[in-house]
């Protein structure tokens, strides 16, 4: 594509994808203000309010216990949808990953990565478009308005990222509203990352450091991590790399090692050791791990999380704050679902439920489950993310503190604590859980849903605010991004470049502050390929990245570049439809059926015999509520390949790239060649 560029003045249009007959809440305009743009946007705190809004929709995706952030990772590698009790849930995806499938739960959250992205975009358009409203010092050379914008900048290619990697070639607007529009047509992504390069290019020169911004807004680092991952999109590898080098270089972080715990401290907690109601001990083992760099990095005390030199982005979400947002329930989307009578955990022998299930304050009951927390088992790791990825070169490696005992939690460290056991005097009673019973049988029968471990060290926070019975994660802060990421970014980037030395090197920083037993070799990369970096990535990141979204990332540069992956295959883009070759073909569908055995074997669940994991080629993309679309009768808007309606789809709009530094020209008003 040619890089045009034009200047553009203030635009005010409609984002508005579908008719008011759809009646979905980001189809409908809802002002920021009942007063005028030249009252609420009169100076930089109304800007800023504007751009809060925003990034509280980030917050939002990781907030919670059916969020967008674990649904992202259970369509990856990493961990699948394990919600059995509902049959139409994003895991039989032949049948139930379609257009009219309105689930917006734990069970699938393609909607609200598609409605509520547009809407954070709609917030972040109003920063853009209503930016030289105020009588700014110096003009556009005014280092507020300047940092206010590429703030915006990088917060709407944050979301353009997602919908590109998830539905491919979507919608483009880059305007706020003024009047209802029904004739928004799709854009070639390729055209939306040139534009979100050049914009975040403006943004990594005049966003703020972390050192300078309240925690929690998005710094400079946070920027050129995101626009290093365009860059590779782009196939701009060595662009990529420099912007890696000034992150891990410049100071703002670091990576936080043993030597810099504390002195004195000699454990950190990852379970209540106590009932923290009471104060009074509960059974079984201590909660308290040997304190090392990991589990201190995680650990969400006070200010540790947000004062630690590691982080770059965080969500800030602390106890008893007015303004906070509710619990993060991290236990209990992560962790499994030890406490379900629906052929969950049952004593040996019987079908008596082993844990008591009761949710009490009390020391007398559900003490399992304040212990370790009530866990739901919303997002079950793959065979790949619990056993494999630990197994490296013959060795598993209990030694890497992101895998040792007790940060890494099993079902082993669950006692039995059902009271009725202790009625009946079973010698199971107050003893460690076991899968099988003397005589091999099955002690639970739903094992994707109730019987797995998980990295406890990231998710563990007291309930102290709400539900002090459940224990299944309070408010906590959440790193979005760290350095940790920077040095693994760095490592693809190297990569592609063919620097297999590079890359073993900055994986192996990640894998000596982890304390495991082996480092890659030049040889192990070459071996590995880009699978070295992903498998790094899950070890480091599971639980905190958007996996699915880096999949489908990769997999377009893998496309684009043609380089040979470690399968043995090439991959092809055929013309310019990118999201049409990787619906066909593409490293995201072939990775699946090689490390996520639910979706390669097709495995049935216990509760519904009819629902098993399907997948295709296709869905590699997902599909677009149809709703979404039906309002929108003034023009064709694309469904995804491959899902019903796609056949009606027009070849999508290439629009001129922009000047960053000033509102936007409507995309559709600026199309190359029109």
């Amino acid at each position: 594509m040619k890089n045009k560029y034009i200047k553009n003045g203030i635009v005010a249009l409609v984002i508005l994808l579908g008719s008011g007959s759809c009646g979905d809440g980001f189809l409908d305009e809802k002002p920021l203000s009942f007063l005028s743009p030249e009252n609420t946007f009169k100076d930089a705190a109304g800007l800023q309010t504007a751009l809060d809004a925003s990034l509280r929709g980030v917050m939002s995706q990781w907030n919670g216990d059916t969020r967008e952030l674990m649904f992202n990772s259970n369509m990856s590698d990493a961990s699948v949808v394990s919600a059995t009790d509902k049959p139409d849930a994003f895991v039989d995806l032949r049948t139930y990953a379609t257009p009219t499938n309105s689930r917006n739960n734990d069970a699938g959250r393609t909607r609200s990565f598609y409605a509520d992205n547009y809407d954070h975009i709609k917030k972040v358009n109003t920063v853009i478009d209503y930016i030289d409203i105020p009588d700014w010092d110096g003009g556009m050379e005014n280092a507020q308005r300047n940092h206010l914008l590429g703030s915006a900048y990088f917060l709407r290619a944050f979301f353009y990222m997602q919908l590109t990697m998830d539905f491919g070639n979507v919608a483009f607007p880059l305007n706020v509203v003024s009047e209802s529009r029904r004739d928004f047509k799709v854009f070639h992504m390729q055209g939306i990352w040139e534009q979100m390069i050049v914009d975040l290019e403006y943004a990594v020169k005049y966003v703020r450091p972390k050192s300078e911004l309240p925690t929690g807004q998005a710094p400079k680092d946070a920027v050129r991590i995101l626009l290093a991952k365009y860059y590779m999109l782009d196939m701009r590898f060595s662009d990529a790399e420099a912007v890696m080098d000034d992150v891990i270089n410049g100071g703002e972080s670091r990576l936080f090692t043993d030597a810099m715990i504390p002195s004195g401290v000699m454990e950190v907690e990852v379970a209540n050791t106590n009932n923290p109601n009471t104060g009074n001990p509960l059974p079984g083992r201590s909660g308290y791990a040997p304190a090392d760099a990991v589990n201190y990095l995680h650990m969400d005390k006070g200010a540790q999380k947000t004062s630690n030199p590691e982080g770059i982005w965080l969500v800030v979400n602390e106890p008893f704050v007015l303004g906070s947002q509710g619990r993060s329930a991290r236990i209990r989307a992560w962790g499994p679902n030890f406490v379900s009578t629906n052929l969950g955990i049952w004593e040996p022998g019987t079908t008596r439920t082993g844990t008591d299930v009761q949710q009490s304050t009390s020391d007398d009951r559900g003490r399992m489950m304040k212990k370790w927390g009530r866990s739901q088992g919303f997002a079950r790791p793959t065979n790949y993310s619990q056993y494999d990825i630990w197994n490296f070169n013959g060795k598993v490696d209990e030694q890497d503190y992101r895998h040792k005992d007790l940060n890494w939690f099993e079902m082993e460290d669950l006692l039995y604590d059902n009271p009725s056991l202790k009625d009946a005097d079973s010698p199971y009673y107050l003893k460690p859980l076991q899968l099988y019973d003397d005589n091999g049988r099955l002690t639970c029968q739903d094992t994707i849903r109730c019987w797995f471990g998980y990295p406890r060290y990231k998710f563990y926070s007291v309930n102290q605010q709400d539900r002090p019975d459940r224990q299944d994660g309070g408010k906590m802060d959440m790193y979005i991004m760290r350095i940790a990421e920077a040095y693994l970014v760095r490592a693809e980037a190297r990569f592609w470049q063919g620097n297999l030395a590079g890359t073993a090197a900055d994986i192996n920083i990640i894998r000596s502050r982890a304390n495991a037993i082996d480092m890659y070799s030049v040889a192990d990369i070459a071996r590995d390929g880009i699978g070295a970096v992903l498998d790094e990535r899950n070890r480091e990141l599971f639980g905190e990245e958007y996996r699915h979204d880096e999949l489908v990332r990769i997999s377009v540069i893998l496309a684009k570049t043609g380089k040979p992956a470690y399968n043995g295959k090439s991959y092809s883009v055929s013309g310019d439809d990118i999201e049409k070759s990787l619906s066909q073909s593409s490293f995201y569908y072939d990775r699946m059926m090689e490390k996520n055995t639910f979706f390669r074997d097709e495995v049935p669940w216990a509760t519904y015999s009819t629902t098993k994991y399907t997948m295709d080629p296709m869905h590699v993309f997902w599909p677009v509520y149809q709703p979404y679309i039906v309002g929108n009768v003034e023009a064709v808007l694309n469904q995804t390949t491959g899902y019903n309606g796609s056949e009606q789809n027009i070849e999508p709009l290439t629009h001129v790239v922009q000047q960053p530094g000033v509102p936007n020209v409507d995309p559709m008003k600026a199309i190359d060649g029109g």
